[in-house]
């Protein structure tokens, strides 16, 4: 393989774009095609009546400090720290997520707490005796704090979010985004009145000012001073590959032809487009993302960055207060809620009128005393497709089978969340894209 001339990128996100930038500073004449008419994919901005959101918060945590110095080369003096308080919400209590072992026994009273404790110690006992495979969440989960407490926090959330039983959801998403408590030691530190949060949990995390949409955005801007196009509006309809090579790409009713083609856009479609196999493409799926906006005539509602409601009887499960992140996005005089529903594309949910989903917004809101309905002085939303990749049980062997069909086009690259069907976060997401531009260019 030798270092390509030209590189033709589908899909003007996040992971795109950082591909896109380091190419073209290598010299290489970047074209990048993106079916929106804007530029940033998952991690764009949304604004109205001076208010800025994000699709859902996202943040940028690293600690590597190259990767700083990589954001803060894009967005000059505009980027900042923000504290960082997420909640959780249920049954009326506030527990700190992820969680701390005397906060979260803290709801229970000394007898539920002892059961919680017991039942972790008997779960802890258990998994020392017998080893065995996790093969879902569930098991996970169960087999590292106990059935009562998977009951009470664990499955209730995760199901929501995934709309699957936690028994369909692969074990792999448990240990990669589940941080373990000691319970036995919280006793401990109760006794010594002390409750430590994780050691490895992120108190703060960088943000520029103008909300996350100004990383793609400035990167768009630096891929084009160096003679690179950035085509919006303009989605992929056909991929066509002959001899072993994506050959062309046929996108808004061009063509286009690259030395390599670096793939962001949804595994699934750009399957279907390359024709791999029906039944393990049938095995992959994405989640989607309803963002419901309320725009608030009152000074805040809470101090968090992020709040989760895992009862399945509010419509929502996490929302994010945009003034807490910095208050030039708040709109003018007031505050603003950013309320996430999650669901799949061919659910009711995701057909739900757009005004009706916000009033039973509105309604569960009131309902947790979190505002008065007469307080919302504006609504409106956004549907977010292929927000997160699905993982389900076994589901490795039909990502296997879709890349092995991709691997055979020698010059078709995959990356980012959707793309390369990872859960990755941002700071993951900029670093793998710079990484596959230093192999393209150095072979």
């Amino acid at each position: 393989m030798t270092a390509p001339r030209s590189a033709l990128i589908l899909g003007a996100g996040l992971a795109g774009l950082t591909c896109a930038h380091e190419l073209a500073k290598a010299g290489v004449a970047v074209t990048v095609v993106e079916k929106l008419p804007v530029v940033g994919g998952l991690a764009r901005n949304v604004s109205v009546r001076g208010a800025r959101f994000d699709l859902g918060g996202h943040r940028f945590f690293t600690p590597k400090p190259e990767l700083v110095d990589w954001l803060r080369d894009l967005v000059g003096d505009d980027l900042r720290q923000v504290g960082r308080k997420s909640r959780i919400l249920l049954g009326g209590r506030y527990f700190d997520y992820p969680l701390r072992p005397l906060n979260a026994l803290s709801g229970f009273g000394l007898t539920g707490s002892a059961r919680i404790i017991a039942d972790y110690a008997a779960a802890t006992l258990r998994r020392g005796l017998a080893a065995g495979d996790d093969l879902s969440f569930e098991d996970w989960v169960v087999r590292r704090f106990g059935r009562r407490l998977y009951d009470i926090y664990f499955r209730p959330y995760t199901e929501k979010a995934w709309g699957l039983p936690c028994d369909q959801i692969s074990a792999e998403w448990a240990a990669q985004r589940i941080q373990l408590l000691n319970l036995t030691d919280a006793v401990v530190r109760a006794i010594w009145r002390r409750d430590d949060g994780p050691k490895t949990y992120a108190q703060r995390f960088w943000y520029p000012n103008g909300g996350i949409g100004v990383v793609s955005e400035a990167l768009a801007a630096r891929v084009r001073e160096r003679g690179g196009v950035v085509r919006l509006g303009c989605a992929v309809e056909r991929v066509v590959v002959r001899g072993g090579r994506a050959a062309e790409v046929v996108a808004g009713g061009e063509t286009f032809g690259a030395d390599v083609v670096i793939s962001t856009m949804p595994l699934t479609l750009l399957g279907r487009l390359i024709g791999a196999p029906a039944d393990a493409l049938a095995g992959l799926s994405y989640r989607a993302i309803r963002c419901i906006y309320l725009l608030l005539a009152m000074p805040q509602v809470t101090d968090d960055t992020w709040l989760y409601f895992p009862e399945a009887g509010v419509v929502f499960a996490r929302s994010h207060e945009p003034r807490n992140w910095g208050v030039d996005l708040a709109p003018p005089g007031g505050t603003s809620l950013c309320l996430e529903v999650f669901c799949n594309e061919d659910d009711e949910m995701w057909r739900r009128d757009e005004q009706e989903l916000a009033a039973r917004c509105i309604d569960d809101l009131a309902r947790l005393g979190l505002i008065a309905a007469a307080r919302v002085t504006g609504v409106f939303g956004e549907r977010v497709p292929q927000a997160y990749p699905v993982f389900r049980v076994g589901y490795r062997r039909a990502l296997r089978a879709v890349l092995d069909h991709v691997g055979a086009a020698t010059n078709l690259h995959l990356l980012g969340r959707t793309g390369a069907y990872l859960y990755y976060n941002m700071d993951q997401v900029a670093e793998a894209a710079m990484a596959l531009a230093r192999q393209l260019v150095n072979a």
